[in-house]
């Protein structure tokens, strides 16, 4: 019987091992094929030496990508810390965004669609002197013709390694209004995509030729502030709904603004 704690541990272990089991972040991903890259964008967060020197970077070495997807396995579970984020690391195939995690290096995490584990700062400094830093511009216009333009001509340059896709490629700005639910709805909040999803539906059949996204910008257990991105079209003649804070006209244009990061 004195094994038995023994046992006990190989138990524990074993369970452990097996709820936990190593995870190979970029297993899926055949560098070798050519077209990709990774890139560390900074994320707001407290001060570190490793992110004040490193800055932001980025890989596209074949050879560099698969070092990284040998060392980046994970098997110890991070306690989730509400500590922010140093870097935004995105996964890019031809310029398009195909993964991405989220790290913190004080707190030591790595949050991943396939949970948050504990990530020590090595699994990057290693990387340092491999990693190369972007170019990165930001750019505002004055028209929405103006920046749609820039856009489609910056997306066919070979120099370009990312930028996002603004809503006003699509949209023209937003607005919002207030939900009040139905009584029977225990909670209001946590019924917000079936509301979305009804509401959408309603919007569509009122107002067949506008296209437009809706988005959940908070509520309580009665009411729900929803926004609406869309074309100026659609707010003007939008009457479905009470604006948000009972205004009868709360419709901001998009800011015509973009980040792009350029190969050196």
């Amino acid at each position: 019987m004195k094994n038995v704690p023994l046992i006990l541990t190989f138990v524990f272990n074993l369970i452990i091992s097996v709820l936990y089991g190593q995870v190979q972040l970029l297993k899926n991903y055949h560098f070798e094929k050519g077209g990709y890259c990774l890139i560390g964008i900074h994320s707001s967060s407290d001060r570190n030496g490793l992110a004040d020197s490193l800055g932001e970077f980025y890989t596209d070495n074949i050879n560099v990508l698969n070092a990284i997807k040998k060392d980046w396995i994970f098997k110890k579970p991070s306690p989730n810390y509400a500590c922010g984020f140093h870097y935004e690391i995105l996964i890019l195939k031809d310029g398009k965004e195909l993964e991405s995690f989220d790290v913190n290096l004080n707190c030591n995490e790595i949050a991943t669609n396939k949970g948050a584990f504990f990530f020590e700062t090595d699994k990057l400094r290693k990387f340092k002197n491999e990693f190369i830093r972007p170019i990165s511009t930001s750019k505002n216009f004055k028209s929405l013709n103006e920046a749609r333009k820039y856009y489609e001509n910056i997306i066919k340059d070979n120099k370009l390694i990312y930028t996002t896709k603004p809503d006003w490629l699509k949209y023209e700005g937003e607005f919002s209004f207030t939900y009040i639910c139905k009584k029977g709805n225990k909670d209001c909040m946590d019924n917000e995509e079936k509301v979305l999803k009804n509401l959408t539906l309603e919007i569509k059949k009122a107002y067949p030729n506008e296209e437009f996204e809706l988005e959940s910008k908070g509520g309580s257990s009665t009411e729900l502030f929803v926004g609406v991105k869309c074309n100026k079209s659609l707010n003007d003649k939008f009457q479905l709904y009470k604006r948000k804070y009972l205004k009868d006209d709360n419709w901001e244009p998009f800011y015509l603004s973009i980040r792009t990061y350029w190969k050196r």
